[in-house]
């Protein structure tokens, strides 16, 4: 009877491993990332994880910063406009022309034998009597005849060019934005220091995408007037989609203390909290803005954000449901609660969430590889292969792609293959190394050199031991010479897992038969980790098999120190000092494993001894 290698993942004892749990190995330590994986025979090899972290889960990083929306805007210029008429009537922005009621004009005739200075002056007040309803179209007919009249009538061309922005304004709401163009190129001509028409050309330009040149405007017309406090909304929103973070924070600051309750200031104000990373701020503000205007996605979206980066995930998710309620199709907001689903451990939820963002963008790395974190949860292991295979696929894809990023998926891709064999297992299925070869090979070909190798080594073995057990051993030699190759190279070049890499090789060399390097890279292993009772166990196999029975033991004794529970270890100690011939030590062996409720081992160790340990 050979001996018995660990039994943490027996056939009898199959689980589903998070990959955000303590690993389960006696006392390795979690910094390691080795993870244990079952083999046909009961035994387990470790495979080296790459990445550490919030279970591998990739964050998406949002391209481009938020943009107001047209509503936003056109909402901008009707506050603008109405604060604009308002303040002009409290404190005219120039010197106005007495009002002149039109039913009070003089007849034609008289009119035309009047002094062109004085008729302007009567047309110009007409004007102004238009001015106050409003009727921005009567207005500027009676001011440009005024300044046909009198082109050096001041009042008149600046009563037009306000006209004429204000009219442009007007235009702007119903969107017609190349009009409004010529409205507020006309009022420039008048008037140049006229701001609404300033900030009316701003609008435009912001419509045309000349964000940067818009900014100009928006500048100018703030430098003409002051007081019109309704321009640092939409110049504080291109200031952020500039990053020009500060000034952002300076215009958007002076916007909200103006108007407390324009939803536009509050949320833009609250994103330039967030890239501050000052979350409790953001918060309050992104909350106000999202109850003060109930259909606007992006602000539930970032209230999610913000409440991911204040570690409340619940809240999150809640406020992410609301968002993709207001946009269906909305990517950010599926792709975030996900992410949150994950955090809450509701994996089958981040699932679903995830496939949603998968396919509004069908070619996004991240939305796969953080679906197949997700199915690796579940577990799914064929859909976390799956979706790894394709996120690998789609990095690689990418303009400048990540290799590193797309070797790690490749791993997570074997690895999944190999939880799936310890599922086949049960159901005595054969497992898929191949797979599992050819996904590490591509991550070594592409990723860090030392792990990915060294796994690819893990890979080669579990292949052979797979061959062993169907008794094809002349299919299983080659691939354990691959598996010795690969991981001496690994261990040759990596310090950071070398435990774990010459645990692997030492078991491949045992299963090759040179026992005298297995006892040297198990030693080796030993020497790193100490307290790993599964690799001492390990060594002590290797040196029972040199028939080396005493220090066999010394590393079983070794083992079960570590361990109380190890009952692999049990087993093996009590055969090496049976072997030895220290029988009531191995009998001792014998009966602690009784005692633990082991009788299937124990009668193994029965058997293997010839009932040498029943006593008389």
């Amino acid at each position: 009877m050979s001996f018995l290698r660990s039994e943490i993942f027996s056939r009898r004892n199959l689980i589903a491993f998070s990959l955000l749990l303590a690993i389960v190995f006696t006392d390795v330590p979690v910094s390691a990332q080795l993870i244990p994986i079952s083999d046909v025979t009961g035994g387990s090899s470790v495979f080296i994880l790459r990445n550490s972290g919030e279970g591998g889960q990739r964050k998406f990083v949002t391209r481009t910063r938020p943009k107001a929306t047209k509503s936003d805007r056109l909402a901008s210029v009707k506050r603008m406009a109405g604060q604009y008429t308002t303040l002009a009537k409290e404190k005219p922005r120039r010197e106005r022309t007495e009002s002149v009621d039109p039913k009070n004009l003089p007849p034609e005739t008289k009119l035309k034998e009047m002094p062109r200075q004085e008729a302007s002056k009567l047309f110009a007040g007409v004007g102004e009597y238009y001015m106050d309803r409003n009727d921005y179209n009567n207005a500027i007919d009676f001011f440009r005849e005024a300044v046909d009249l009198d082109s050096t009538n001041s009042r008149a061309t600046k009563g037009l060019s306000e006209a004429l922005a204000l009219k442009g304004n007007e235009l702007l709401v119903k969107e017609s934005f190349p009009v409004a163009k010529t409205f507020f190129e006309e009022a420039l001509k008048y008037n140049d220091k006229n701001a609404p028409a300033y900030f009316g050309l701003a609008e435009v330009l912001t419509e045309l995408g000349k964000e940067t040149e818009a900014i100009q405007y928006y500048e100018k017309a703030l430098a003409n007037d002051k007081e019109l406090s309704e321009i640092y909304t939409p110049l504080g929103v291109l200031y952020y989609q500039n990053g020009e973070i500060a000034k952002a924070d300076q215009a958007l600051t002076k916007a909200v203390a103006a108007s407390p309750d324009n939803p536009q200031a509050l949320l833009f104000l609250g994103l330039v909290r967030f890239s501050q990373v000052n979350y409790p701020e953001a918060l309050n503000l992104l909350q106000k803005a999202a109850s003060l205007d109930t259909s606007n996605a992006s602000a539930q979206y970032y209230l999610g954000e913000t409440l991911s980066k204040l570690n409340r995930p619940q809240e999150a998710v809640n406020a992410y449901l609301k968002a993709t309620s207001l946009k269906a199709d909305y990517f950010e907001a599926w792709f975030g609660l996900g992410s949150a689903y994950y955090i809450l451990g509701k994996y089958k939820e981040s699932a679903d969430a995830f496939t949603k963002a998968a396919r509004l963008r069908n070619s996004n790395p991240e939305a796969f590889a953080n679906l197949a974190d997700a199915y690796l949860q579940i577990p799914d292991y064929n859909q976390a292969e799956a979706n790894y295979n394709l996120a690998a696929m789609f990095t690689m894809r990418q303009e400048n792609p990540k290799k590193d990023e797309a070797a790690e998926l490749y791993s997570k891709a074997a690895f999944a293959v190999a939880k799936q064999c310890e599922l086949n297992l049960a159901q005595r299925m054969p497992c898929r190394w191949d797979a599992a070869v050819s996904y590490l090979e591509k991550a070594a070909e592409l990723g860090d050199v030392s792990i990915d190798v060294a796994n690819l080594g893990w890979a080669y073995y579990n292949a052979a031991r797979a061959d062993l057990a169907a008794g094809r051993t002349d299919v299983a030699k080659p691939k354990l010479e691959k598996a010795k190759l690969y991981l001496q190279k690994a261990a040759a070049t990596n310090t950071k897992y070398l435990s774990g890499t010459l645990l692997n090789l030492g078991m491949a060399l045992t299963d090759l038969g040179e026992y005298a390097a297995a006892v040297d890279a198990l030693s080796r292993a030993v020497k790193t980790e100490p307290n790993w009772a599964f690799a001492l166990n390990e060594l002590g196999i290797a040196y029972r098999k040199q028939g080396k029975y005493k220090e066999a033991a010394d590393q079983f004794r070794k083992a079960i120190s570590k361990d109380k529970k190890f009952a692999a270890a049990y087993y093996n100690l009590g055969e090496a000092e049976f072997k030895a011939g220290n029988i009531s030590e191995a009998r001792k062996a014998w009966e602690a494993l009784k005692k633990m409720g082991r009788n299937d081992l124990a009668a193994q160790l029965d058997v293997a001894t010839n009932g040498g340990l029943r006593g008389s």
